[in-house]
């Protein structure tokens, strides 16, 4: 039996001689000294194993304070009146070192202020950020509320969404900051157990004499002298049987304090296991329950949690002495994962977000078209012309941009360039502003210019909107049906690229009807103009249609590998073959005569929603093999573009019908004349 399995009736015991959180005023810090940037250097290059996978902090500052706060900034005012912002990594050293600074610190977004009243906080802003020690006032009936809506979330997973058990917005808002609080508070709990009763998270739970205790313990000397004991004991000991003598409650004391520490201190794996076999890595409250479960492992445990406690004692002596204490860690910590092969791309992935490569790619494709706009101020000129060009050569290196970042992933993770849904993201805009620029060297007319430009505008802009949504780590560990480098080079790099066509030929759609509409509005005609359109239309449609079958039969070799059959009628599939069947239709009716301009790009719209369809849609309906891409929100957002499609739609049929009335005058002025020559 495990000692972690003592945690929870631990928990529970201590909260029976637990006091009220007492009420805190809100406050603007006194003063703030910012961290030495080597420090902060130092510290965002140590390793931690999170979410499956070894990363640098600055990855996992970076989520979690997008997590709390929807943004990567921490910013606050001092009594100087001086503002401050703090980068992820800044923030991160003070939650772990600087705990009372940490507290005052606004990073929980609250989206409405009916969420903090309903809890027994006062209200700011109706969207606001708040310190936790603004919210900790109502951190009871925050955890009431929590643990409330968590089970109706459940009970509306398990009832197939029953719709009486969903969430509403507020009810939402408030679970989020419940887990959000809670996540904090293990965060300011990780060395908790070497700071000697400072700082001590949840210390309302702790009655006033372990609270004494704590001030004076000294928990790693406790582990190292610990007697063997078996669970029964230690249970026994810590319930404090009628009795008991003073050195025996103290001892239990002092258990029950070394407990609390090791529940404070889990969620933040930085050590390296000892068995080089084992990949799990290891938490400071793990190492503490490690070393007590077992005496072999107590020489390395204590040695373990004496390196943290050298770091925090150096914290309280001087900066200097901090810097050096926590080089010397990340040097034991790198030295361990290294030869293990863990951590090695940390650096590149500093770089990668340090570069914000995807949102300079989106800034730059905004450049890109402002020019293109003003290039539309003096058509055919040459200015004009060479606006168009410069638009085409920022378009380029916003495209560069993206195709380094997307590199980087690939290295990091040793993997080919799609793994999950944003990566999809990130790839599928690559594919389209590249078929776009493709477009643009052959016409040299500005259209594939400016379908780059969209594609990447929209694709950049949904690919930092989903990050900030799902506010957690895009560089996953690989879901079972996908961990095979080969059929994610193949088959769905491919059928990406195929996705990418079918959107593209959708944004030409939305570019014809939407520059015929407004040049019938003006009575004016451009036909040679409209069937380069189609043409290049057209020919993206039969690229969509390559690639999209042999990306879906590569797929069934790959259901037949990983499944035993080709074939299943997974949603996934169907959306795959619907693709495919769609485009067949637009070329076969386009060949048979059946439809002509303005029938392909209505066609190519209807495309483009089957495409978002099984992009996106039949990840969420929660059926089939491939139901692992399920993202909240996602119909919404689907709703509205294909509502926005239809618009466009709408053009086309008063197109339609506009040119039928034309045909039809033109044949009654026909007959009209051939009446009066006779």
């Amino acid at each position: 039996m495990k000692l972690r399995l003592l945690l929870l009736p631990l928990i529970a015991l201590l909260s029976s001689g637990a006091a009220h959180a007492r009420e805190l005023p809100k406050t603007i810090l006194p003063s703030y000294e910012p961290w030495d940037a080597e420090v902060v250097s130092t510290f965002e290059n140590l390793l931690i194993q999170d979410g499956g996978r070894v990363k640098p902090l600055y990855t996992f500052a970076r989520f979690t304070l997008l997590q709390f706060s929807g943004k990567t900034t921490a910013s606050f005012q001092t009594a100087d009146g001086v503002d401050h912002k703090l980068h992820y990594s800044e923030w991160l050293l003070n939650v772990l070192f600087q705990g009372k600074v940490a507290k005052d610190l606004p990073v929980f977004v609250v989206d409405d202020s009916a969420a903090v009243v309903q809890i027994g906080v006062s209200p700011k802003k109706k969207r606001d950020r708040y310190s936790y020690n603004e919210i900790v006032t109502g951190r009871a009936k925050l955890a009431e509320l929590s643990a409330q809506y968590a089970e109706k979330q459940r009970q509306y997973e398990q009832s197939e969404k029953d719709p009486q058990y969903e969430l509403d917005r507020i009810e939402g808002m408030i679970l989020t900051l419940g887990r959000n609080i809670s996540s904090f508070e293990y965060l300011i709990g990780q060395f908790g157990f070497a700071r000697k009763g400072d700082v001590l998270v949840n210390e309302n739970i702790l009655p006033e004499e372990l609270k004494q205790l704590a001030r004076n313990l000294n928990v790693v000397e406790m582990l190292d002298r610990m007697p063997e004991m078996t669970v029964e004991q230690l249970v026994q000991t810590i319930r404090q049987q009628p009795g008991a003598s003073e050195d025996e409650r103290m001892f239990s004391g002092a258990l029950r304090l070394f407990f609390f520490h090791a529940n404070s201190a889990r969620g933040v794996n930085l050590f390296p296991p000892q068995d080089k076999d084992n990949e799990v890595w290891l938490s400071a409250g793990d190492v503490l329950l490690k070393g007590l479960e077992s005496k072999e492992d107590r020489p390395w445990a204590t040695e373990q949690l004496s390196d943290l406690q050298a770091l925090v004692d150096a914290r309280n002596e001087s900066p200097e002495a901090f810097s050096r204490e926590l080089a010397s860690f990340a040097e034991k910590q790198h030295s361990i994962s290294d030869p293990r092969g863990e951590g090695v791309y940390s650096d590149l992935e500093v770089q990668l977000y340090r570069g914000k490569y995807f949102s300079n790619s989106l800034l730059v494709f905004i450049v890109a078209f402002v020019v293109m706009a003003f290039s539309w101020l003096a058509p055919g000129s040459k200015v004009g012309k060479i606006l168009i060009i410069a638009a085409a050569v920022l378009a380029l290196v916003g495209l560069a941009l993206n195709i380094y970042g997307i590199t980087l992933r690939s290295i990091i993770r040793q993997r080919p360039p799609i793994t999950n849904l944003y990566d999809t993201v990130l790839f599928i805009t690559a594919s389209a502003v590249f078929l776009g620029l493709f477009i643009e060297l052959f016409t040299r007319i500005g259209i594939g210019t400016l379908v780059a430009i969209v594609s990447g505008v929209l694709g950049m802009f949904l690919s930092m909107k989903y990050e900030a949504k799902e506010a957690t780590d895009t560089i996953t560990q690989l879901v079972a049906v996908l961990d095979t480098n080969f059929w994610l080079a193949t088959h769905v790099t491919i059928i990406n690229i195929g996705y990418a066509a079918g959107l593209v030929a959708a944004i030409i759609g939305v570019l014809y009807l939407a520059i015929r509409f407004i040049l019938t509005m003006f009575g004016k005609e451009a036909k040679d103009f409209y069937r380069v359109l189609t043409r290049m239309s057209y020919g993206v449609i039969c690229f969509c249609l390559f690639f999209s079958l042999v990306g879906t039969v590569l797929g069934g070799i790959w259901a037949n590998y990983s499944w035993g059959r080709f074939w299943g009628w997974d949603p996934k599939e169907n959306g795959a073959l619907m693709i495919c069947l769609w485009t067949l239709v637009i070329l076969h009716g386009r060949m048979a005569g059946w439809i002509r301009e303005i029938g392909v790009h209505m066609n190519a719209i209807i495309l483009a929603i089957i495409t978002t369809f099984s992009w996106w849609g039949v990840n969420n309906l929660g059926v089939g093999l491939h139901s692992y891409g399920f993202t909240e929100g996602v119909w919404g957002a689907l709703y509205s573009s294909w509502a926005i499609l239809g618009i466009f739609m709408l053009m086309g049929v008063f197109l339609w019908f506009e040119e039928r009335g034309k045909k039809a005058a033109r044949k009654d002025s026909q007959k009209i004349s051939k009446k009066a020559v006779a």
